[in-house]
């Protein structure tokens, strides 16, 4: 058993007794205790408890802070995650813009190469301005944010589009037109002399006049003879007056002729281009002499070949 006893004698002097009573009737322990020793132990405990109390509070506050931190800087990351996944697709469309704009600068040359003249102005449509003396530039400092790219890559896009849509009818306009051209008859059939005309002439047999429905070309045997237009060999043999002869079809109704022919090169089927030797001049058929009769039908009919060339 433990008793506790105070004693106080004098105000400076007081104390406590600590007894231990054991049991088994053993003798009684006692040890005194100043009260200064009682109080200086309390007030230590008390600023233990204190110290304890603020350190708990301050951990638990940094931990606060910490979690907060940590909270803070993974929203940071993945706000830089998905700016940079924005970037990444921006790079994507830039790139794809840029081999847009490599597509419609070919389509460009394609048409320049087709009209056969280049842009005569100081200033290109499909490139930099071009280098010169003068130096002026400028303007203010910005950074474009992501939604201004953004805005600015789809305005673009659409800028590409309608180009190339634009670019792409210009295109097949002008081969449309080109294919035309190279279909119609336009360049002589041969070099040599023109022997007859079209329309009345004197017959060369003798016989009075008759009508003629082409063109007669002199030259000697042998003298190449080409097509005047793109087209296709209707027929490629002996047909009666006009001796060894070439019909080609150009299309469009237009039909070109060239008899008296020496040899034939070309077969029916067969796809020709303008200036394609297809004959060699000779003087077989109704005939007075080595030339190209050279005739040309539309839908049929013979015109002078002289309004083509």
């Amino acid at each position: 058993m433990i008793l506790l006893n105070q004693k106080t004698p004098k105000p400076d002097r007081r104390e406590y007794t600590l007894m231990i009573v054991p049991h088994h009737a053993k003798s009684v322990l006692s040890v005194r205790i100043p009260i200064k020793t009682v109080k200086y132990a309390a007030a230590a405990l008390g600023i233990c408890l204190t110290i304890l109390s603020g350190t708990m509070l301050n951990y638990r506050y940094q931990a606060n802070v910490a979690t907060q931190e940590k909270t803070e800087l993974t929203q940071l990351r993945e706000v830089n995650s998905k700016q940079y996944s924005e970037l990444e697709e921006l790079a994507k469309t830039t790139a794809q813009l840029q081999e847009d704009m490599t597509r419609l600068n070919q389509l460009d040359a394609d048409l320049r190469r087709l009209v056969n003249s280049e842009d005569a102005t100081s200033t290109s449509r499909s490139a930099p301005v071009r280098v010169g003396n003068h130096s002026g530039q400028g303007g203010p400092e910005s950074k474009p944010s992501i939604n201004e790219l953004s805005n600015l890559v789809k305005d673009l896009g659409s800028s590409v589009k309608e180009r190339e849509q634009s670019l792409l009818s210009l295109k097949n306009s002008l081969i449309e037109k080109n294919e035309r051209l190279a279909a119609t008859p336009s360049i002589w059939p041969t070099s040599g002399d023109i022997t007859s005309r079209f329309g009345w002439r004197s017959s060369p047999l003798g016989w009075g006049s008759d009508w003629h429905p082409g063109i007669d070309i002199a030259n000697d045997t042998g003298t190449p003879i080409v097509a005047t237009a793109d087209g296709v060999v209707a027929s490629s043999s002996w047909y009666g007056g006009y001796g060894k002869m070439v019909e080609i079809n150009h299309g469009n109704g237009i039909v070109t002729i060239y008899g008296h022919n020496s040899e034939l090169l070309v077969t029916p089927g067969q796809k020709v281009k303008k200036g394609e030797i297809v004959a060699y001049m000779g003087n077989t058929g109704l005939s007075t002499g080595s030339h190209c009769h050279y005739e040309i039908r539309v839908n049929g009919t013979a015109v002078n070949p002289s309004s083509f060339l």
